[in-house]
Formats: C-alpha cells, sequence, structure tokens
C-alpha cells in the first residue's frame, strides 16, 4: 500500500518562497539596468512617452551632428573672406602707391599680379567637404544654401525640421558661370571725381558668361594714367564694401549656427532629464529593497528547511 501525505506547512513556505525569488529577480534586474521601466507590460503610459521622447532626442542628435557640418562650412567661408578682405587691402595700397611720381608701374602690375593669384588660392581653398560659399562653378548659380536648424515634434511623434537660410550670393566672389555673379569677377562702372569714365573688373575667372566688350582688368602699365587708376580703386572701393557685407552675413550665419547647437545640446540634456524621471530606477531605494528581500529569502529558505525537517523526522517513527 501507498499513502501520500500533504505537509501544509511546507507548502505555505514554499510558496512565500518562490514569491521572494522574483521580487528578488525583478529588484535585481532592476538594478543592473537604472530602469524601472523596462517594458510597457511595467508601465504602459510612461514607456510610450519615455519611448516617443527618445525618439525626439535622437532627432535633436542627429540634427546637432548636421548643424556641426554646417558650422565647419561657415567658419571655412569665414575664414577665407577675412583673408580675402586682407589681400584686397594690399592690391588697393599698391594702386595708391602706383600714383606717386617715379614708381614704376610695371614693377607694381607684377606684385599686385601675385596678389591676385594668391587671392584666387584663398578663394579655391575656402572649401569644406565640397561646399564653397565663395566660388561657384560654371554652370552654377549663387543659391540659397538651406541648412538643418532644428528639430521639432508634436505629441504623435512626428518630426519637421526647421531650416536656417543662407544666401550664396552675398557671399561668392568668384564666379566661373556668370561673370556678373561674383564681387570679383563682375565690372564695376562708374565716373571718377575727376570725371573720368571707369569700367573695371579684378579677376578674370575665365566666366562662361564674361563681362562686356568695354570692361578691362585691374591692371597696370608703363602708360596707365592718374585718372585710370582712379578709377580701379573706385572699383576696388565698391567690391570692398560687397566684401564686408558678405563677410558680416556669414559671421551672421555662424553665430546664429553657434546659438543653435548650444540650445539643442542643453534641450537633449532636457529631455534626457525627462525621460529618466519617468523610467529610471531610485537605485538607492531598489539597493535597500533588494537587501531586504535577499534577508527575506535566505530566512524562508532556513524556514522551509526546518520545516523538511521535522517532517522527516516524523515520517521516521513510522519506519
Amino acid at each position: 500500500m501507498f499513502s501520500t501525505s500533504l505537509n501544509p506547512t511546507a507548502s505555505s513556505a514554499l510558496s512565500l518562497l518562490g514569491g521572494t525569488s522574483r521580487a528578488v529577480t525583478d529588484t535585481a534586474s532592476r538594478v543592473a539596468s537604472g530602469r524601472e521601466v523596462q517594458k510597457a507590460a511595467d508601465n504602459a503610459a510612461y514607456w510610450s512617452i519615455a519611448t516617443t521622447m527618445k525618439s525626439s532626442n535622437l532627432s535633436l542628435s542627429s540634427a546637432e551632428d548636421a548643424q556641426a557640418f554646417s558650422a565647419a562650412i561657415a567658419d571655412t567661408a569665414s575664414v577665407g573672406m577675412q583673408a580675402a578682405t586682407d589681400i584686397m587691402s594690399e592690391i588697393q595700397s599698391k594702386l595708391i602707391l602706383a600714383k606717386s611720381p617715379g614708381v614704376d608701374k610695371s614693377v607694381v602690375n607684377k606684385e599686385i599680379s601675385q596678389l591676385k593669384e594668391q587671392l584666387n588660392t584663398v578663394v579655391d581653398s575656402s572649401s569644406f567637404n565640397g561646399q564653397n560659399w565663395l566660388k561657384t562653378g560654371a554652370g552654377e548659380t549663387p543659391k540659397v544654401q538651406s541648412m538643418v536648424g532644428s528639430v521639432t515634434s508634436d505629441k504623435s511623434g512626428d518630426v519637421s525640421i526647421n531650416v536656417i537660410d543662407f544666401d550664396k550670393g552675398k557671399s561668392t566672389l568668384v564666379a566661373k558661370g556668370n561673370a556678373a555673379d561674383g564681387v570679383l569677377t563682375r565690372t564695376y562702372s562708374g565716373i571718377t571725381q575727376s570725371g573720368a569714365a571707369y569700367d573695371y573688373y579684378l579677376l578674370n575667372a575665365g566666366s562662361t558668361t564674361p563681362n562686356g566688350p568695354g570692361a578691362k582688368e585691374i591692371a597696370l602699365s608703363s602708360t596707365t594714367t592718374n585718372e585710370e587708376i582712379d578709377g580701379m580703386i573706385s572699383s576696388m572701393n565698391s567690391m570692398m564694401s560687397r566684401m564686408i557685407d558678405g563677410g558680416a552675413e556669414i559671421g551672421s550665419t555662424s553665430r546664429r549656427i553657434a546659438s543653435n547647437t548650444d540650445f539643442l545640446q542643453k534641450l537633449q540634456d532636457v529631455t534626457q532629464t525627462g525621460i529618466g524621471r519617468l523610467v529610471d530606477a531610485n537605485m538607492g531605494e531598489e539597493a535597500a529593497r533588494l537587501s531586504s528581500q535577499s534577508a527575506r529569502q535566505q530566512l524562508q529558505t532556513i524556514g522551509l528547511n526546518i520545516t523538511n525537517a521535522s517532517m522527516g523526522q516524523s515520517l521516521a517513527l513510522f519506519l
């Protein structure tokens, strides 16, 4: 014959131990991950909000990367414009020097030619990853450059992009398409204070659409008159004025990009903090809870062992 005996005390102790073991596992998981809400089942509302905010934060991070690229382009253009302006000042000083009696204009012209070559080098070098705000290629026209400024998202998570626009027409110095699009390749016409008419440009870039037949490149020779030099200086003054405006436009855009970058960084920090408040576990409380649950688990294990031992001693009386 066989008989079975149920020990209700042992069964109850085993049930308690099982519940405590599951609680220890859950608490240990929260301590290890640092997250109180790890899946939708933990808290559907908080999980949904946190997931949407994480997606928004990722978009902000991408926008920050795009702005870093835009900032590099703007900074490169700013450095190039400053260098070009300095060279222009030197060319202008050479033209003024050429008006002095006894000066060999041919020698001065060689210096101006060297400065022109240096100017072309600066313009060509003011490029970042193929983007050059100081030059347009053949068949190109200066266009508005749109850069990522920031991103916003609604409660549904739909993302919209806000852009920063920069008009390259204000900064283009050399235009290989239409000479009139470049500050240094277009012609400047007028009449000097002495009454002499002028129509000059500084650089011949071999543009697809060149200047008119009456336009002359700024250059000196032994036969160049002071009235012609006055016209060249007047043209240089107009170029310098446009370059200063272009440099100011680049600087303003660069500052705006930098300001937006700082804002995006702060916004990401705030968003990350908000996510943490929803889903992060309180590590101090969780550590204390884990310690308490572990102690309870040990005591319940000891109690179950005592119960099983007592039952074994009782059964031994019938053997």
